[in-house]
């Protein structure tokens, strides 16, 4: 295909139109439609439609948008430097500040004001109860270990008079085992 005579149809609109608007007339020049050029490109007819209508507010990034050019150009057999020169022209692109995006900062709303003074209200109250309740306390550690070593020392008590029966009780219980069994050897 030649595409010298398509050059100079994108030099004659350059003055007078905007990159979309060229693409749609070398578009129908050529006889495609935009459902084909969507095809062909892998986009939506809806982006196409708004790449040709030069409504670039209703678009993604202007990255994206010269991505589209150079792809629909080049499906035209056009050069896209002229587009993209006439789009970074008709273009501003607004600056936007130079912070990350970890950097960025949204103000909270009245919700979140309110859940963060009830939260520490909540931390404070909850720290008040458990000093109030450690210095009302600290007084009985000093009992607590007298009257321990009393209830040890009789739980030791009957902890060894229990020992003491049940070892009674398991000799009882193996002599009575030892005899059976010497009975039965005897028999056989």
């Amino acid at each position: 295909m030649n595409t010298t005579p398509i050059m100079d149809n994108i030099e004659e609109y350059s003055e007078k139109n905007k990159p979309g608007a060229q693409l749609a007339a070398i578009r129908t020049q050529q006889g495609y439609s935009t459902e084909y050029v969507a095809e062909k490109l892998h986009l939506r007819v809806r982006v196409i439609e708004l790449l040709e209508a030069d409504e670039y507010y209703k678009m993604p990034e202007p990255v994206f948008i010269k991505g589209y050019f150079r792809a629909y150009a080049k499906l035209l057999n056009i050069h896209a430097d002229p587009l993209l020169e006439m789009f970074n022209n008709s273009y501003k692109i607004e600056q936007k500040s130079e912070k990350a995006l970890w950097q960025s900062r949204r103000e909270p709303n009245k919700a979140e004001h309110a859940i963060r003074w009830v939260t520490g209200i909540f931390a404070i109250i909850a720290l008040s109860a458990v000093t109030v309740w450690w210095y009302t306390n600290k007084d009985n550690e000093q009992l607590l270990p007298s009257s321990i070593s009393r209830v040890d020392a009789s739980i030791n008590k009957s902890e060894s008079e229990i020992r003491l029966t049940d070892l009674s009780k398991m000799r009882s219980l193996l002599s009575s085992h030892n005899q059976i069994d010497g009975g039965e050897n005897e028999g056989e």
